[in-house]
This record gives C-alpha cells, sequence and structure tokens, in this order.
C-alpha cells in the first residue's frame, strides 16, 4: 500500500487542485483588504469606529487565506491508477479497485459531490493501520460505507471523474 500522503506512482490519470478555488479565495480577500484599507484610512468621517471596521476586514481576509490552505497546495489531488484511486483529503492510502462499487455525482446542486461507493467497505478500513483509522471519524469526506470528493475541489468536472472511475472499473472487469 503507498503511505496515505503520496499518490501512488505509475498512475494512469493524474487530477490537479482545482485553480478556481486559489482564484476565488484570492478574489474574496483581496475585496476585504481593500474594504478594510479604505475604511482605515478614509473612513474616519463616515464610518463609525473606522478602524474597528478596517481590522476586523483585514483579520477576515487572512483568516479566508488561512482557511482555504488547502486550496493553495500544488499538485496531484486525486490520482485514478492501475491500483485503484487516491484522493489526497482523504488521507488515506490507494484504495484498491477489488473495494471500489461504483462512483457517481450526488449532493444538492449548490454543492454537488463525488461519490465513491465499497464493497466490503469494513475490510478495507479494518486493513488499515491504527495511526490512520484514529484519523477517520474526523473526516467528512469519509463514511462508513462510501467516499466523497467535493466538487470544486478538482480541476475536472465530476462528471468526467466518474466517467474515468467508471472506465477504469469496466477495465478491471473486462481483464
Amino acid at each position: 500500500m503507498t503511505d496515505s500522503n503520496q499518490e501512488p506512482a505509475g498512475a494512469a490519470i493524474t487530477i490537479g487542485v482545482s485553480k478556481s478555488r486559489r482564484k476565488h479565495a484570492l478574489i474574496i480577500a483581496g475585496f476585504l483588504a481593500v474594504i478594510g484599507f479604505g475604511s482605515f484610512i478614509a473612513g474616519e468621517g463616515y464610518v463609525p469606529d473606522h478602524e474597528l471596521v478596517g481590522g476586523v476586514c483585514g483579520a477576515v481576509a487572512v483568516l479566508v487565506l488561512m482557511v482555504s490552505r488547502g486550496a493553495w497546495t500544488e499538485g496531484v489531488a486525486m490520482t485514478i491508477g492501475d491500483e485503484g484511486i487516491w484522493y489526497r483529503d482523504w488521507n488515506l492510502p490507494v484504495v484498491p479497485w477489488r473495494h471500489i462499487d461504483r462512483a457517481y455525482a450526488t449532493g444538492i446542486r449548490l454543492r454537488p459531490l463525488l461519490r465513491i461507493d465499497l464493497v466490503n467497505a469494513q475490510t478495507f478500513f479494518g486493513g488499515l493501520d491504527d495511526e490512520i483509522r484514529g484519523r477517520l471519524p474526523g473526516n467528512t469526506l469519509i463514511k462508513a460505507n462510501h467516499l466523497l470528493a467535493p466538487n470544486g475541489a478538482l480541476e475536472m468536472p465530476i462528471a468526467e471523474v466518474v466517467a474515468e472511475i467508471g472506465a477504469a472499473l469496466r477495465r478491471r472487469t473486462d481483464s
């Protein structure tokens, strides 16, 4: 098995981190910084407590950048390879194909998700080392019988990821 922080070697398809997430975080932080700076410098006669407003906007801008830290990481976010599927935010080793049933888009219109249903999930999770198993309850992307990946986290649309996983699953059953 591959280390939980590294994608598998010799992978067929690698999907990077979404560039739009980084752009959105920069736009929001920049907007807040401009409002805060403007309020701090020019708001004395117009905005009561202009220094407080400027400070709060600046702090929120920094907070937005810190919260979107995951969006700043460069490199590979998901790998669909010969061994199985690996996704960075699961903090799991590669999920072998024998434990993957199907993948499809789910969720609501405003928050679509990639869902990967597992076969024998208890066997897969039971085979993980104690350190990784200890982190599972805190990860909202890992459920008892399926794994999730949020829309916008990958540079490839969910529909294309679903198609790639489906094609890889068909190749496994055909051979």
